[in-house]
């Protein structure tokens, strides 16, 4: 009896203790580039090595060195990589649950090549050790000269100072880069990958548990909860588009870009367009303000001329630009009153001047000038090429925006996204350049 008390209790302190080391073990990664989408997928992982008693713990280590860390096993593996991976780290285990999806993109600067059509590069720069876009660059029709700089960030530089035609990189590397929020870059999809987790072979033991978890993450609808957490979630989908109903187009007047008669370089643009996705095109002059409010609610299809900046809500844009606006100055004369400012155009335009003054909106540019040649107004915030012929008195002047590209702002609708898809489709496969560049 004796002993199978000894035998029983042994068998207790021996299950506690292991209990103790498991919820004591600790597993090393390289730590990932930072940006929602890594956050994200280092958050399901913690939560399943968790259900295992297992702790992760990162150190920063550039991508190549730390994939031979991994295959030596003096870090656990990697956290997330692509099946590439295995063609050449035969010591790292797959766990086989898709952990992810990514797509490689080419990112390049609209001034330099317009719709900047994916083809051929005379350079470009991406990640050392990206398998997966070395994999894209290899295929490439020609080769063009390539830089692998050890980290995204000097990939970003290189691309930003013009000094290569390109950037390749993964879309979760982008949006977590200066470059997502530069309008003047444009990206293209150059395939579409998937990401797994791997562990180096020495823990290989842990891969059916590791994979039961996540799977567990996935029924229980875990994963899609971190998806919204962490604002990793798949677009809207657009539904087809009812082509019978007519496509009503708002044209706030930009001088020589969409006239108050219907002229204009984005007017006959967007005349050439649009009714080859609808019957009928209604064609609408207006003004900022107005336009603005009729988007913003749904009640037209399409806005002309927008900046990405001007942050209006409940729009989407499209990919492609449509042209590039103007320099932004501010005009004043010598003798600065007591007066505000004065604008006609955009609201964003506000905020490019760093002022106390309150701002008076006029209906035109006109109005703006003569203004401020009577002394109502203190300074003109506008474009040059809105310069009034009549006036005699000398302006000073402050650039306060350099060009920036126009979008077709849609509607964030179901109507709304089935046509941006379906006017970026057309500009992608029928229009070489931008309208006005």
């Amino acid at each position: 009896m004796k002993l199978i008390v000894r035998a029983a209790l042994l068998t207790l302190l021996t299950t506690l203790f292991s209990g103790v080391l498991m919820a004591q073990e600790k597993l090393t990664f390289r730590a990932p580039d930072e940006s929602a989408f890594t956050n994200y997928v280092t958050a399901v992982l913690e939560e399943a090595y968790r259900e295992l008693g297992i702790q992760l713990e990162y150190v920063e280590l550039p991508r190549v060195r730390g994939e031979q860390l991994a295959a030596e096993g003096t870090i656990a593996g990697e956290l997330g990589r692509t099946p590439a991976l295995e063609d050449k780290r035969r010591e790292l285990r797959r766990v086989p649950f898709p952990l992810f999806t990514f797509d490689v993109i080419a990112v390049t600067d609209r001034r330099r090549c317009g719709f900047c059509r994916p083809g051929n590069y005379d350079s470009l720069a991406y990640v050392n050790g990206m398998d997966a876009i070395t994999k894209v660059v290899n295929d490439l029709a020609e080769t063009p000269s390539v830089v692998t700089p050890t980290d995204l960030e000097q990939v970003v530089k290189l691309v930003e100072a013009s000094r290569v035609d390109a950037a390749f990189m993964a879309d979760f590397q982008y949006q977590g880069s200066s470059l997502s929020s530069n309008p003047n870059f444009i990206t293209h999809r150059l395939s579409i990958e998937q990401g797994f987790h791997y562990l180096n072979e020495e823990h290989a033991r842990l891969i059916p548990q590791l994979t039961y978890q996540l799977q567990k993450l996935k029924e229980s609808g875990r994963i899609e909860e971190l998806q919204k957490v962490y604002g990793v979630h798949a677009e809207k989908p657009a539904q087809p588009l009812d082509a019978s109903k007519p496509i009503v187009v708002l044209g706030p007047v930009q001088k020589g870009l969409t006239n108050a008669d219907g002229t204009g370089v984005l007017w006959a643009f967007a005349k050439q367009v649009f009714p080859q996705m609808a019957t009928q095109l209604h064609p609408v002059v207006t003004s900022w303000q107005r336009a603005k409010q009729m988007i913003q609610e749904a009640r037209a299809d399409a806005l002309l001329g927008v900046r990405a900046n001007q942050n209006i809500e409940n729009i989407t844009l499209s990919k492609y630009h449509i042209g590039y606006d103007d320099s932004l100055y501010l005009f004043m004369l010598e003798e600065e009153n007591e007066g505000p400012i004065c604008v006609s155009g955009p609201r964003f335009i506000e905020d490019l001047v760093d002022t106390q003054r309150p701002f008076y909106r006029a209906d035109s540019s006109l109005d703006c000038f003569a203004l401020l040649d009577m002394g109502r107004v203190n300074a003109v915030v506008d474009y040059k090429k809105n310069l009034p012929d009549w006036t005699e008195k000398p302006y000073q002047q402050q650039l306060l925006a350099k060009p920036s590209p126009l979008f077709v702002a849609f509607p964030d609708t179901p109507r709304g996204r089935s046509l941006r898809l379906a006017f970026d489709n057309y500009l992608a496969e029928n229009v070489s350049e931008p309208p006005q560049n």
